[in-house]
């Protein structure tokens, strides 16, 4: 396993330029990502800011592998199923949506190549896509494109060493417990951490029902069971996955 960088020290976070700096680099790459992450609950043992420090942190990588650059998270997200959690902030997917709108249009007049959306928040998935729409209606110029990990955990299930909760929730359970533990170690109170695999309610899939009325620690699964080593190899392969997807869309729209 290689080296992790040191996350504290992003060279490709737009953030930390001046708007000279960040014209040229934003014209002479192949793109820019506009990232998104949460506030939200993330068991005892996680900060509730796990979402967007993981976000970040694979947007890092991904850009210094295909020469792209990536504007700081929008930090609050759509956690309606969380929200009841104290510390947790939830916003409407309208205002989510008007946000990224906003946030999108004045990248695309920096001149930038193509726009890429990502969201480690699995809850600001279908924003994205209305986002998209709006855009594409409007015409707006660059295309902007959603790359996401959604259905990773079918990927890694040979990492994973414990299952997910309802087959496919893998919120502050093993998987981001151990991406944690890579990416930013002084972060994760092991000692705190859990397994809970609440009986899964009879009107989850067909109705609105808020995680709290049935979860005491906010972490779904064994979290307990996450190790550094894992989260190294989780954290390979998501960055795999998204680079995968951004060569596609550079290959068919050509240089």
């Amino acid at each position: 396993m290689k080296n992790t960088p040191d996350y504290k020290i992003m060279t490709r976070n737009l953030f930390y330029s001046n708007w000279e700096d960040a014209k040229n680099k934003i014209q002479n790459s192949a793109g820019v990502i506009l990232t998104l992450g949460s506030v939200e609950e993330h068991g005892f043992h996680l900060p509730m800011g796990t979402d967007t420090i993981i976000a970040e942190a694979l947007a890092e990588e991904i850009c210094r592998r295909q020469n792209l650059y990536f504007y700081p998270c929008v930090t609050y997200g759509q956690v309606w199923s969380a929200r009841d959690f104290e510390g947790t902030v939830s916003i409407s997917s309208d205002c989510l949506k008007e946000y990224c709108v906003q946030a999108a249009k004045s990248i695309q007049r920096a001149g930038a190549k193509r726009l890429f959306i990502f969201s480690f928040h699995n809850g600001n998935h279908k924003v994205i896509t209305e986002v998209l729409r709006i855009l594409k209606d409007e015409d707006s110029r660059p295309e902007a494109y959603h790359i996401s990990l959604s259905g990773i955990e079918k990927n890694v299930e040979d990492i994973l060493t414990t299952p997910l909760w309802n087959g496919k929730v893998w919120h502050a359970g093993e998987l981001e417990t151990s991406l944690m533990l890579h990416l930013r170690p002084e972060l994760v109170h092991m000692e705190k951490a859990t397994c809970e695999f609440p009986e899964v309610p009879k009107a989850y899939a067909l109705s609105a029902v808020p995680w709290k009325s049935f979860l005491k620690s906010g972490a779904f699964g064994d979290a307990s069971s996450a190790t550094a080593e894992k989260g190294g190899r989780l954290y390979e392969r998501m960055c795999n996955e998204l680079s995968s997807q951004i060569e596609e869309v550079i290959k068919a729209m050509g240089n």
